[in-house]
């Protein structure tokens, strides 16, 4: 059987769930969708250095739902056990044959590199990793709406919006877009003196603690670092000297808290699951292209993603408390006016290239960034004031 568009997924986690309910949405079979999801839900308590009891669990799994798992290694644990995930499987979803594939949430990019899959889902911190080779500055790219703008290599890798997938947040009691920030984070009991951000940051004269999977990132972007990879961010900083910080992704911040760490100013950049579309493939395929606009990407400054955003910024908050020092005003993480010549303006899946071009509506870009600070407080204000009511 041949398929008219291909997309890479990780093999589990939030990004596989919520992907799968979109496709439910979109009219794939919902008892298939649940059955697949039950099976991925526990595959992690039932994960486990000894093949045989995953294969038992395997062989339980490929008779509760479609023929879609795999055995595979975790390399995210410290034990790399073996775990039960996302293989593939086949929709036809309004007349559109799609073939979905499990992988490692960083090899969606590569696999659009070497033109074997149609598009991916996938963070900017995963794709900012596997891509750097084809930005101008990676640094500037800040968040994913500056990405396309940077592209200076020729590559069909493209950003086409926000997958606007969703996680559940106990403080608000509700699903809150998956955003998160790439932090600078320390031990509580370090007193430091300068304000710790990305600017005096080769000046502290530690270890600078980093996933393994973002050391290079972080390299490119500071050379100067005394950069150590780790497991784990949060547990090498408390082991450490008094002192040592380390860079991390921060989602909801309870871990921060509750670990007795804190956070520091504004994150490195700011990410969240994106739908990263071989754009060479998309001029040509014309069910790509449909496929693609039945998903919605959703634009940077699209007023269901400003009210996320508020969400999310408050969420943040509020869970942190007094543990995020000089922590950035809301409008001022979202954007600064500076940013829109780093490439962060509207652009929809009819703009050439989904690039933005220097020479075309500049002055409507700025405009469009003080309209959406404009309207991102107002939503922010109007959270507060639900809060405060439910009290």
């Amino acid at each position: 059987m041949s398929f008219d568009v291909t997309c890479a997924v990780p093999r589990a986690g939030r990004t596989l769930r919520n992907f799968l309910w979109k496709l439910q949405d979109l009219g794939a079979d919902a008892t298939e969708i649940q059955n697949i999801l039950s099976v991925i839900e526990v595959s992690k308590s039932y994960s486990s250095s000894n093949l045989y009891e995953v294969f038992s669990f395997y062989q339980e799994a490929m008779q509760k739902g479609p023929p879609c798992f795999t055995i595979y290694v975790d390399r995210k644990r410290d034990q790399r056990p073996y775990r039960i995930g996302f293989l593939s499987y086949e929709w036809e979803i309004n007349g559109i044959r799609l073939r979905v594939e499990g992988e490692e949430p960083h090899n969606g990019s590569s696999l659009i590199k070497l033109d074997e899959i149609d598009f991916t889902v996938v963070g900017l911190d995963e794709l900012l990793s596997m891509t750097q080779y084809y930005l101008k500055d990676p640094t500037s790219v800040t968040k994913w709406g500056m990405y396309n703008y940077h592209l200076e290599k020729p590559t069909g890798i493209r950003v086409a919006g926000s997958a606007s997938l969703y996680s559940y947040h106990k403080s608000l009691q509700r699903n809150v877009q998956d955003m998160v920030g790439f932090f600078l984070i320390s031990n509580n009991k370090a007193r430091w003196k300068l304000p710790l951000d990305w600017n005096n940051l080769s000046q502290i004269g530690h270890r600078v603690f980093v996933k393994g999977r973002y050391a290079g990132l972080i390299a490119a972007a500071y050379p100067g670092l005394n950069i150590i990879s780790v497991t784990d961010v949060e547990d090498a900083i408390l082991q450490a000297e008094r002192g040592s910080v380390g860079i991390e992704i921060v989602q909801s911040g309870n871990t921060v808290r509750e670990k007795g760490l804190v956070l520091h100013g504004k994150p490195l950049f700011l990410s969240e699951s994106l739908y990263v579309v071989d754009y060479d493939r998309f001029r040509e395929n014309d069910q790509l292209k449909q496929f693609i606009e039945d998903l919605q990407p959703m634009g940077y400054f699209a007023e269901e993603r400003l009210e996320q955003f508020a969400l999310w910024y408050h969420a943040l908050e509020k869970n942190l408390g007094e543990s995020w020092l000089d922590k950035p005003e809301l409008t001022e993480l979202f954007c600064e006016e500076s940013d829109p010549q780093q490439g962060l303006r509207p652009y929809r899946l009819q703009t050439r290239y989904w690039k933005p071009d220097d020479h075309y509506q500049q002055e409507k870009a700025l405009e469009t960034v003080i309209q959406s600070k404009q309207k991102l407080l107002h939503f922010y204000q109007q959270i507060q004031q639900e809060c405060f009511a439910n009290e």
